[in-house]
């Protein structure tokens, strides 16, 4: 359901969300941003969205619902005897900036609602449960390699993810396999379609 507003498109600004993680999280997420050319403002609205799209997560924090969710056609009821989350970081940590369009605001504001806490709170919840799956983060690397490599260039990662997996010492996923790459070539350019070029020329053919 879209709300009219009479400010025009401002209506469709996104709004900066700036929640308080720990530090280990923050590094993490930083790392994934410099590997893959990305903004932290814009790594973190999706990594909460793959969270918050997801119905296995979603069941996991109903255990925390004081209030019911909708999700999916599924109603998942709140209890005020429910476990509350933490309404604020046990420890130290750092804040990071993040922009949500007025559709990802909206989601999660549902969401911190169903658990009373602040939807900066909720993000950094969000955040920690994205970063603490490996499906998520290599999702994450999945989407960004098939929208800068050309097809040609994704069937070579694609191949080479299975060679290494099948004869290798260690197994990788997108992620893992994309740092190593990052690693291995170790030169300054600006694209990931460079490093994946200078990593098939320079090791993948020896």
């Amino acid at each position: 359901m879209e709300k009219k507003s009479g400010r025009g498109q401002n209506s469709f600004k996104k709004r900066d969300v700036k929640p308080t993680i720990k530090l280990d999280l923050k590094d993490a997420i930083y790392r994934l941003s410099n590997l893959t050319f990305t903004p932290v403002k814009d790594v973190c609205p999706e990594l909460c969205m793959y969270v918050i799209n997801d119905r296995k997560s979603i069941k996991t924090l109903s255990l925390m619902f004081k209030r019911e969710l909708v999700f999916d056609n599924t109603m998942f009821m709140g209890h005020e005897s429910n476990k509350a989350v933490e309404k604020k970081l046990n420890g130290y940590g750092e804040r990071v900036t993040m922009r949500l369009t007025p559709n990802q605001y909206k989601n999660v504001a549902a969401l911190a609602f169903s658990l009373d806490c602040t939807v900066s709170r909720t993000t950094a919840i969000l955040l920690e449960m994205s970063m603490n799956e490996v499906r998520f983060v290599n999702k994450f690397v999945k989407n960004y390699l098939k929208d800068e490599l050309n097809e040609s260039q994704l069937r070579q990662f694609k191949e080479i993810l299975k060679y290494v997996n099948k004869y290798g010492d260690a197994q990788y996923s997108w992620a893992s396999l994309l740092a190593h790459v990052v690693d291995e070539v170790g030169t300054p350019v600006t694209r990931i379609r460079e490093f994946i070029s200078d990593f098939t020329d320079l090791k993948w053919r020896d």
